[in-house]
């Protein structure tokens, strides 16, 4: 086939070019929305929230913990960005390859997701990023339930996630469409099993954890509601994917949601430790939240007076009142408390954001 170019000549000796292009170069030239488009959009949102990311990851590492505990954390965000730009980076060399080294040579560019490694290794890269961040949730959520045995469900479904992140590299420069597109399919299906666990065995953890006193219960409701804040985006993005590689298997419109879902599992992390401290400074900035305590530790000393959140511990012994429940009037006494009050705070609220 020939494609000429019909612009019209601003000089007289200008002699438009004739390209000959084979079936499947022109193929590609004509499917350019849905062949070349979406490396370019999805590298558009994916440094749009790279920025976001940076923003974050200041805002994280400004913030000033009194009580010297903000910093256990660092590590896992300084891996997270290291990531996050190495996947960026890829992503550019992409859009590069592509656009400037193959400029007008179709059958070059059409080939590049099988021969090379910055194309077909870009489903394993993401793969490592939402690992590495679900990972994180899972240790947040034994933390607040130590239910092991869930946990160790979830981190065999994230192992299958990656593992056949891993096949699709290896059978990508095969050009076996079939098995990759089911491979593609295990890796989905095994995140998005992931992160249904993750976020609906938290929000139900917590929500079974609300107590009667109104700033607690507050709380909590805060608590589940960044759960769901921080957990729905990458959801999303992955059933997206997922469902578009499954109807359109031919075109490449999955790979805006292949790029930007990194960068959102990133986002989700550094959004809850955000919070996480927001939390812990609202906590600190009040000092007490109003609880008269009066309890009598194992030596029979008596111990009373207000309490922060933070400060709360179950005590066997006593009694508990606040204002929210009417005065001095008592809102749970002896082992009731050290149940359901001590526990609560201790168990349900403190490893969200301790």
């Amino acid at each position: 086939m020939e494609s000429t170019n019909s612009t019209i000549a601003v000089h007289p000796t200008f002699v438009p070019s004739v390209i000959i292009l084979a079936p499947w170069g022109r193929w590609y030239v004509d499917g350019a929305p849905l062949q070349i488009g979406p490396w370019i959009l999805g590298t558009c949102a994916e440094l749009f929230l790279q920025g976001i990311l940076v923003t974050q990851t200041a805002s994280f590492l400004s913030y000033k913990d009194p009580r010297g505990q903000s910093k256990r954390f660092v590590w896992l965000v300084v891996i997270l960005n290291m990531l996050c730009l190495i996947k960026t980076t890829q992503n550019i060399k992409i859009v590069w390859t592509t656009m400037i080294t193959n400029y007008a040579n179709p059958d070059s560019s059409l080939v590049l997701l099988g021969v090379e490694w910055s194309h077909y290794t870009t489903g394993f890269s993401t793969a490592v990023i939402a690992v590495y961040v679900q990972g994180f949730f899972v240790y947040r959520y034994y933390l607040l339930t130590k239910r092991w045995y869930l946990c160790i469900f979830m981190l065999l479904c994230m192992t299958v996630s990656l593992v056949a992140a891993v096949f699709v590299v290896y059978y990508m420069p095969k050009i076996l469409h079939t098995t990759i597109r089911m491979w593609s399919l295990v890796h989905f299906v095994s995140a998005i099993v992931v992160d249904i666990l993750i976020t609906s065995c938290t929000a139900w953890h917590l929500q079974r954890r609300k107590s009667v006193i109104r700033s607690t219960a507050e709380l909590i409701d805060r608590l589940t509601r960044l759960v769901w804040q921080t957990a729905l985006p990458p959801a999303i993005c992955v059933i997206i994917n997922a469902v578009v590689l499954e109807s359109r298997p031919i075109e490449l419109t999955h790979m805006i949601f292949n790029l930007i879902l990194p960068k959102l599992y990133a986002v989700s992390l550094l959004y809850t430790l955000n919070s996480r401290n927001d939390i812990r400074s609202e906590q600190d900035s009040a000092g007490t939240t109003g609880y008269n305590i009066t309890a009598s530790n194992r030596r029979g000393a008596i111990l009373s007076g207000t309490t922060s959140f933070a400060s709360v511990n179950a005590v066997s012994g006593g009694s508990m009142t606040s204002p929210e429940a009417g005065g001095d009037r008592p809102v749970l006494s002896g082992f009731e408390f050290d149940k359901e009050v001590g526990l609560e705070l201790r168990m349900s609220a403190s490893p969200l954001f301790e």
